[in-house]
């Protein structure tokens, strides 16, 4: 009977830790605000350009660079969230569902494909 309450003792203090971690994690930390995304986009005679690149070059989800931050930087200027990660130059979910949403807006093809007329309704 004694090496039971002894076994129990020590599997008890053995596990204080695990439990008291586990306890940590559920409970929630206090929720950080994220900074609002500002982006730096100016008016010119080609239209807003936000410094990133000033083609209109054809760009759709898996695409990466220049012409992506620039796509973002437009988007966040028009007020449509790319998702968290905000200007990172890649052309994912979230950047293609900005996209969709800022077309639907703009009565042009909402297919997340940013052409000519998407850049355009972009840029003026």
């Amino acid at each position: 009977m004694r090496l039971s309450l002894l076994a129990s003792a020590v599997l008890a203090a053995a596990l204080l830790p695990v439990a008291s971690a586990s306890a940590a994690l559920a409970t929630p930390a206090t929720a950080q605000v994220p900074a609002a995304v500002t982006v730096n986009c100016r008016d010119t005679v080609d239209g807003l350009y936000c410094g990133y690149d000033l083609s209109d070059a054809y760009t759709d989800r898996g695409d990466s660079g220049a012409k992506v931050r620039e796509l973002q930087a437009l988007l966040i200027y028009h007020g449509y969230s790319v998702g968290s990660t905000g200007v990172d130059g890649y052309f994912g979910a979230a950047t293609e569902s900005a996209v969709k949403r800022f077309q639907t807006a703009e009565k042009i093809t909402a297919d997340g494909i940013v052409g000519a007329t998407t850049w355009y309704h972009l840029r003026y």
